[in-house]
């Protein structure tokens, strides 16, 4: 049974898709012969579950290293999920390994990190072209990759959702309520749905979430005289949020940027019709069948498309089926298989086993 050590930062309820992908993944590695452990970062108290600090991402970069030097001889290969830092380590580990790239830890996604990448970029230039296989999620991404290091191949391999628990209601919501699904920091642009929220008579909102920019937001609430009409509804456990959707009428995706929202995924699943801005993974997504595109950063535009979205008779909606988790995780083993060690060799239909081990 080949043997593989997962390096991801996030895991539930650390961080946001990134997290939850990993989390998928190992659920179904539990049902694959493949031996799949996760190294990610501790929960400590107080810590910020939705953003990252250099010195967090430091500091686990260092810890984590050093575990996986001490448990090297234990695993066949090394995936990468993100290419900072998990990437650096695999390839400080000397072992084969393969890198997932996830979006914000990518030259040109987040303007925070322009200057880091400027410093760095020549050093992962260097890892990722020895990688024995990358991907990436979206079309979107793997383009924004190729801008940085051209000469990569890079495979894309979508996410997946679990339609068993994501599907539609059995009966429409007539009720005009709009869900957003969402960590409020500054590039996912719940500013601009609230300020679209006075441009829409009646309607309501609920925001599922939480995240450094909440006292602005629910400030702004106020400010525009929306507190009946705008909720906050907190962080919402991912396996509590399918009813949530099947309690809404209309998801609103208003990020400044994407790569491929799990988000917009669950929300599609549970046949919601759209509004999400163009940008990123999104096109890819979304169609004239299931949803209006809008321009990032406009509430003006995001309202009217609200309007329009809340007034149109939509089909049945549903999300195409390749875009499921056993999919993605296939396309993983593929990968995996490649270094199946033959004194390990695995009889067909035995499990494998995950672990998720939080360390930092």
């Amino acid at each position: 049974m080949v043997k593989v050590l997962m390096i991801n930062y996030e895991y539930p309820p650390l961080g946001g898709g990134t997290g939850i992908a990993g989390y998928y993944l190992l659920r179904e590695f539990k049902k694959l012969p493949v031996k799949v452990d996760l190294l990610t970062a501790k929960l400590a108290k107080n810590k910020n579950l939705h953003h990252q600090s250099y010195w967090d991402l430091l500091r686990f970069f260092w810890h984590s290293t050093i575990r996986t030097l001490k448990h090297r001889r234990e695993y066949d290969l090394i995936h990468a999920f993100s290419g900072l830092p998990g990437s650096v380590t695999a390839w400080l580990s000397g072992k084969p390994y393969l890198v997932s790239f996830r979006g914000a830890d990518e030259p040109g996604y987040e303007p925070r990190h322009v200057l880091l990448w400027k410093l760095i970029k020549p050093l992962m230039g260097y890892i990722y072209r020895r990688a024995g296989s990358r991907d990436a999620n979206s079309q979107y991404l793997k383009k924004l990759v190729l801008k940085s290091w051209p000469d990569l191949k890079i495979k894309v391999i979508s996410n997946g959702v679990d339609t068993n628990k994501f599907y539609p209601a059995k009966k429409p919501v007539k009720q005009p309520i709009i869900l957003c699904t969402s960590r409020f920091g500054a590039r996912k642009g719940v500013d601009y749905l609230i300020k679209a929220m006075a441009l829409i008579p009646k309607a309501h909102l609920w925001l599922a979430g939480s995240g450094v920019l909440e006292p602005q937001l629910k400030q702004l609430v106020k400010q525009l005289h929306l507190s009946r009409r705008v909720k906050f509804l907190g962080l919402i456990p991912h396996n509590r949020l399918p009813a949530l959707y099947r309690r809404a009428r209309l998801f609103v995706l208003p990020s400044l940027s994407e790569s491929q929202s799990n988000s917009l995924m669950e929300a599609l699943a549970s046949g919601l019709p759209v509004v999400a801005t163009n940008i990123g993974g999104n096109p890819e997504l979304v169609n004239n069948h299931n949803g209006i595109l809008v321009p990032p950063g406009n509430s003006q535009a995001l309202a009217g498309a609200i309007n329009q979205a809340l007034n149109i008779n939509w089909p049945k909606i549903s999300l195409n089926q390749k875009f499921s988790w056993q999919e993605t995780v296939n396309e993983y083993l593929k990968f995996y298989q490649q270094y199946n060690h033959p004194k390990l060799g695995y009889k067909s239909g035995e499990l494998g086993h995950s672990d998720a081990n939080r360390w930092d």
